[in-house]
Order: C-alpha cells, then sequence, then structure tokens
C-alpha cells in the first residue's frame, strides 16, 4: 500500500494535513512560515508530550500499553533506549507505513538540510550519539511504561535540565518488525535473529 493509501486514524483525524494529504504529527517541527518539516522534532513539544505522558503524533493521553520505535539497538541492547516518546497502536503503525524515514525503501539522508531555510532558528537538541545511518529494518516494542534519564545540556545557550532519553520498561508485551513500510510476516526465530544481525551492524 502507499503512503498516500494508508488510512488516517480516528485519533489522527484532527490533525492538520499537508499538501499532500498527510497527517501532521504533533512534535513535528514548523518554520517561521508554518511549514512542517517531517524529519525535524520541535523540542519543546517533545518535552512537553514526555512531561504530561501524551503521544508525540496525536496528543492525546497515551493508554498503559505503549509503542516505541526504533532500530534493533535500540530495542535490544542491554543500554538501549529511546529519543522519541512512546505512541499509540495506530499511531505508530500509521508513522512506519507514512514516514519517509520509517518507510521510504529509498530515503535520502538529512532530507532536513534541504527542507529547512538558512538562519531558521531549529528548537531541538542534537544528540551525537545517534545512528546518523537509518537502520535496515525497524522494531516496534510494546511496554507498559518507561523511565526517563534526563541530562544537563545546552538549550538555546542555556543549561536546561530535560529528558534525554526514554527506556520502555521490559520485558516487553509485544514486539513486530518493520521495513519499507511494510510489517515483517516472520517467525519468532526469524525475526530474532534479523534483528540480532541488524543490532551487531548498528553497535559496530
Amino acid at each position: 500500500m502507499r503512503p498516500g493509501e494508508v488510512p488516517i486514524p480516528a485519533r489522527m483525524r484532527h490533525l492538520e494535513r499537508d499538501a499532500r494529504g498527510y497527517a501532521i504529527p504533533w512534535t513535528v517541527f514548523r518554520d517561521t512560515s508554518g511549514r512542517a518539516h517531517f524529519t525535524i522534532n520541535d523540542e519543546n513539544r517533545r518535552q512537553r508530550v514526555i512531561r504530561e505522558d501524551r503521544c508525540p503524533i496525536c496528543l492525546t493521553k497515551l493508554l498503559r500499553g505503549r509503542w516505541f520505535v526504533g532500530g534493533p539497538a535500540s530495542a535490544f541492547h542491554a543500554h538501549g533506549a529511546y529519543i522519541d516518546p512512546p505512541m499509540h497502536t495506530e499511531c505508530a503503525r500509521y508513522a512506519l507505513q507514512v514516514c519517509p524515514y520509517l518507510a521510504a525503501p529509498n530515503y535520502a539522508k538529512r532530507l532536513d538540510d534541504r527542507t529547512l531555510a538558512p538562519g531558521e532558528p531549529v528548537p531541538l537538541l542534537l544528540d551525537p550519539t545517534m545512528d546518523p545511518q537509518r537502520p535496515p529494518l525497524f522494531v516496534a516494542v510494546m511496554a507498559t511504561g518507561q523511565r526517563l534519564i534526563r541530562e544537563d545540556v545546552d538549550y538555546a545557550g542555556t543549561p536546561v535540565h530535560l529528558v534525554r532519553f526514554l527506556k520502555p520498561r521490559r520485558p516487553y508485551l509485544r514486539v513486530e518488525y518493520w521495513r519499507d513500510g511494510c510489517r515483517l510476516e516472520v517467525s519468532k526465530g526469524e525475526a530474532e535473529a534479523l534483528a540480532e544481525a541488524a543490532a551487531a551492524r548498528a553497535v559496530a
């Protein structure tokens, strides 16, 4: 199914749409002209959804079971953690099918460098620990909560004590594997082998 053919979940139908008709996640950064940049998160909004235990896509309150989406290392490494806050089931699956970074087979690296106007003030935190390479597959894990890892950071020239990472509670309730916008229908053994190989590449 093409991204434009993916039904927008009921939880997300109140969101604004871009020119292509895609729902704009609530934490997506908007420049001074109002244009949404899908590869950049507004750090002020990210902190709010973490503080209020809300979904970063639809902004409504999270349920006990919530989904974290990222690479295999975030999901399975002993010290794995996430920058993106957890989401509702339907919001996470919509993102996994539509978001260019998560779903496009030929994702163009650093798209934000080409879409953001020079000199545009961006309220985000650059994280030097993130792998700049997109993982070969994505893992969605369902957990019942998370631990917040806070850190003093230089935020627009001012030291601020903010949530840097989130570590989902283990063991996970459910695990899904995704590639190119499609959920991989594989056996548990095959999925574990895929995840192990991808995680090894990610931390190599």
